[in-house]
């Protein structure tokens, strides 16, 4: 037998467990109209093919879908109804059957996408026909044409189980779809079917509408705007990098081939050699854009042979130390003072423990140019499981309006940023490859991010986090980073990260605004890296000492330097210079656990196994799945024996976790 001649069965259709060697189309019986009724989930590239195909159906319910590689942005593209009305212009069959909402399009909210590929047909008397598979509603899918696909066919009269549960899939995902087509689309097509208007325009003004009904539709519908806001992104970044992979081999080509008359040839082997430093630039970065934000920080570097500080200038590596007289000191330590103070001068709930967070940013900060360093001395000395202990992460979190980005940029003032912090979204990538290649850099000044998205604690955010944090003791940064109040990771991200909590905000009253914009003008304007310089020096001198850290509190050495430093300038030693690690994660959770549980104690089932009580909490049934994650994440591990659906959590520890004691009868009598 020739095996390159034999006809291969691109769509393989399995009919009532039988092969189906007809035309693929016919399963749809298009021709004899014995189904009235097509509900369809798919992807449809060719609205032409699609309409051509379902027009002669009595009623048709289209639920569009997606494919990876071709994000179409139902949710907020005004557009992409355009296309399809467009497809049906020319066939008044369709126009009127789009109007009367004979043809049904939907699509689904923003942040949820399908896949699915589902076919039902129907008739008068409820017999129906499913079929389900890889193969999407499209002429290369039903056409044989060279592309595998699947599709398993049944009839409700010999698989009657089968149609029902996929009739019954159907109903599920149309509740969660919206409309696809606008008003405003409509009355267009209705204006064009009865003749007071011969042609489809759509002006800007049509699609601004648009646009304001889709978005009022997701708000509606509960649509997700973050993850519209990361799926842009997400295919920002596909074609991004797509183009740099282009960029990249056409910078390869042009230095590794040269012209010749009869064409180009290859550059001879001599010639090669001399091209590795320029090859080497071409791969340096994973990601187009990294030289971009590579090139806006201040470039920071730590001599180990002499323990001096540089920074580059003009390509040139300039001492960055500096000594201060105690004036000088006294002044820079004064305006910091009371940058920190206005945290409870200004706050509408006084909390004195906020200043120490305030204040353990700012040395958090001032130390990650030493992290490093630590890093390596505990790879040495303790080895690698213990290098997770040390966070090269700090998440300044909590509500709004609580001076988290307030406190970012005044860092930033404190180590003479010469540029706005970054933002997120300019620097987030899938597959956070621009975060890779700077904490490749080498350059050991912190990375200032403000408004981190959730999706940094989890996929590559997450794999991000914990590699590094794991493994990385050359020459890295630190990240500082802001994040709101609904922040939560799982226990593997947390055990790895800094975490500082903000929950109390700023007065939103006009006249304390003007009171502390007056109040920073005077007292903390001014301020410069003078301090952040003197500290550097002053660390590196107890670099060679036995103990310049403790595992348990990386800052350890920082506290005394300032104590040190509000000593030498004679100024009384603050009560914000914490004498211990302030991370509160689990501490905010406690508190959210303990209000869930005096709320809601009849959600809590006792049961007992070997002799221990544990608590039975199913968050699925009384939050959204994202929330009841969310929550869940704000337990520590020790609290909890199974983290599935339901959650089970040791009853003791999780009292003593929330603060509450079993009453003592109860105890006493099980």
């Amino acid at each position: 037998m020739d095996l390159f001649t034999k006809k291969v069965s691109y769509l393989h259709i399995l009919y009532n467990d039988k092969p189906f060697k007809e035309k693929s189309l016919s399963l749809f019986d298009i021709e004899n109209h014995s189904f009235t009724d097509l509900r369809v989930v798919t992807y449809v590239s060719s609205p032409d093919f699609f309409f051509d195909k379902v027009k002669k159906f009595k009623k048709v319910i289209a639920i569009l879908g997606e494919e990876e590689s071709a994000r179409e942005f139902y949710a907020i593209d005004p557009t992409s109804e355009e296309k399809f009305i467009h497809s049906a212009e020319a066939d008044p069959e369709v126009l009127e059957a789009l109007t009367t909402g004979k043809i049904e399009l939907r699509y689904m909210k923003a942040g949820e996408r399908i896949h699915s590929k589902i076919y039902i047909l129907s008739d008068d008397d409820g017999n129906l026909r499913v079929m389900v598979g890889s193969a999407n509603f499209t002429n290369s899918a039903f056409s044989n044409s060279r592309q595998y696909e699947e599709l398993i066919v049944y009839d409700s009269s010999y698989n009657p189980l089968f149609c029902k549960t996929y009739l019954n899939r159907f109903e599920e995902i149309y509740q969660n779809s919206v409309d696809f087509l606008s008003e405003k689309t409509r009355k267009k097509l209705q204006s064009l079917i009865l003749k007071t208007e011969n042609i489809l325009i759509f002006t800007p003004d049509d699609r601004t509408e648009s646009i304001i009904e889709r978005v009022q539709r997701q708000i509606h519908s509960g649509g997700d705007a973050e993850s519209l806001v990361v799926e842009v992104m997400d295919e920002r970044e596909r074609i991004d990098k797509k183009i740099m992979e282009i960029e990249r081999i056409e910078k390869i080509i042009e230095h590794v081939t040269k012209k010749t008359k009869n064409g180009y040839s290859f550059e001879p082997k001599q010639k090669l050699i001399t091209l590795k430093d320029k090859l080497r630039e071409i791969v340096s970065f994973s990601h187009k854009r990294t030289q971009e934000f590579i090139d806006k920080r201040n470039f920071l570097y730590l001599n180990p042979a002499n323990w001096e500080f540089y920074v580059k200038e003009n390509e040139q590596a300039v001492s960055y130390t500096v000594s201060l007289t105690k004036e000088e000191l006294q002044s820079n330590l004064l305006k910091l003072v009371n940058f920190v103070n206005s945290y409870w001068e200004f706050a509408v709930y006084k909390d004195r423990e906020v200043l120490k967070r305030v204040f353990e940013a700012i040395l958090f900060a001032f130390t990650s140019p030493f992290i490093y360093l630590i890093r390596k001395h505990v790879k040495k000395h303790k080895g690698d499981e213990k290098l997770a202990e040390i966070p090269i992460v700090l998440i300044l979190g909590g509500l709004a309006n609580t001076g988290k980005t307030k406190l970012l940029l005044f860092i930033n003032k404190l180590l003479g940023n010469n540029f706005e912090v970054f933002n997120y979204k300019d620097i987030y990538t899938k597959t956070q490859r621009i975060l890779y290649d700077i904490f490749s850099s080498n350059n050991i000044f912190p990375i200032l991010v403000d408004e981190i998205y959730d999706n940094f604690f989890r996929g590559e955010g997450e794999r991000l986090i914990k590699t590094l944090t794991n493994t990385i003791t050359d020459p890295h940064p630190c990240l500082i980073g802001t994040s709101n109040v609904g922040f939560s990771a799982e226990s593997q991200v947390i055990r790895r990260i800094y975490y500082l909590h903000f929950g109390s905000p700023f007065s939103e009253d006009k006249k304390a605004k003007e009171k502390a914009e007056k109040y920073f003008e005077e007292k903390v304007d001014g301020i410069d890296d003078s301090l952040f310089r003197y500290f550097l020096k002053e660390f590196a001198k107890k670099m060679t000492d036995e103990e310049f850290f403790k595992i348990e509190d990386p800052l350890f050495l920082s506290r005394q330097i300032f104590i040190k430093m509000f000593k030498q300038a004679e100024l009384e030693i603050p009560d914000f210079i914490s004498e211990s690690p302030c991370g509160d994660y689990y501490k905010i959770g406690s508190q959210e656990w303990q209000a869930f549980y005096l709320t809601r104690k009849k959600d809590f089932k006792e049961m007992k196994d070997g002799g221990e009580k544990f608590f039975v909490v199913d968050l699925k049934s009384i939050y959204e799945p994202k929330d009841a994650e969310a929550l869940k994440n704000k337990l520590p591990p020790s609290v909890v024996k199974s983290s599935g659906t339901p959650l089970i959590l040791h009853k003791d520890r999780f009292l003593h976790f929330i603060g509450q004691k079993e009453g003592f009868l109860k105890k006493i009598l099980g």
